[in-house]
């Protein structure tokens, strides 16, 4: 999933981006949500809500809230955001850098152009997602260093993300995030656990320590395929770190 914004207050060229955005993803068989905004205030205020995305596009000439000082706003919480702007006009070019923008597209917008740049950016994004656990939890979207989680447990209907810092809990089911986490990093202990193994300090028959000191059981039936592959990813994190 890609989540897209479109900031501009020209009706007509926003529908036109919509419509430009939906064809990409039909070419190119992406899963994205667009969400449209007439100027930068409505989109800050849907940031402050914690509704966030991977790209956003952004006019910069808007009567409330122009694209430079929204970009300023979004940087001040979000260094990962990748901001593309579209303008008419090119003097606005080094006011830009300070937020440090993906692109700029000058307008009237060539499909090419935004077909290249769209590209670029969903390579990017890619790149970042292996990276991050994404997951959201009514309007806010949250994600996570996958190196910062200690483990996902199941506690009902809720997933509760731990990590060193604090505890994450949304709507779903352990068995979809062992899914989505299928590079043997995350090793499922137990029906209720599915543990980081970067982050076990000690592996026991049993049961493993993490790093925090937590002590988790592992299920009598899984424990002879737990240290199996317990085993075969250090084996394998050996052998591509002596290469």
């Amino acid at each position: 999933m890609i989540k897209v914004g479109i900031c501009d207050d020209d009706q007509r060229f926003l529908s036109q981006m919509e419509q430009s955005i939906e064809e990409l993803e039909k070419k190119y068989h992406y899963e994205i949500q667009i969400e449209l905004y007439s100027d930068g205030k409505e989109l800050l205020e849907d940031f402050e809500k914690g509704i966030g995305f991977d790209l956003v596009f952004l006019d910069i000439e808007m009567k409330q809230v122009d694209g430079i000082e929204t970009a300023r706003k979004i940087r001040e919480k979000d260094y990962h955001m990748l901001i593309v702007y579209i303008s008419s006009y090119e003097e606005y070019l080094m006011q830009l850098f300070e937020v440090e923008p993906f692109r700029f597209l000058k307008k009237p917008l060539q499909k090419e152009q935004l077909e290249d740049v769209f590209l670029k950016a969903q390579k990017r994004i890619e790149e970042k997602q292996k990276s991050y656990y994404r997951f959201q939890f009514g309007k806010t979207m949250i994600q996570v260093l996958q190196k910062d989680i200690l483990y996902f447990e199941s506690a009902g209907r809720k997933v509760v993300v731990h990590t060193m810092e604090k505890q994450y809990e949304y709507y779903d089911k352990l068995d979809k995030v062992e899914e989505k986490l299928k590079d043997g990093r995350f090793l499922r202990i137990h029906k209720a656990y599915l543990v980081n193994v970067d982050n076990i300090e000690a592996f026991q028959y049993e049961r493993v320590a993490l790093i925090d000191g937590t002590l988790l059981n592992i299920s009598e039936k899984n424990r002879v395929r737990v240290r199996n592959e317990f085993w075969e990813y250090y084996k394998y994190v050996e052998k591509t770190e002596n290469h």
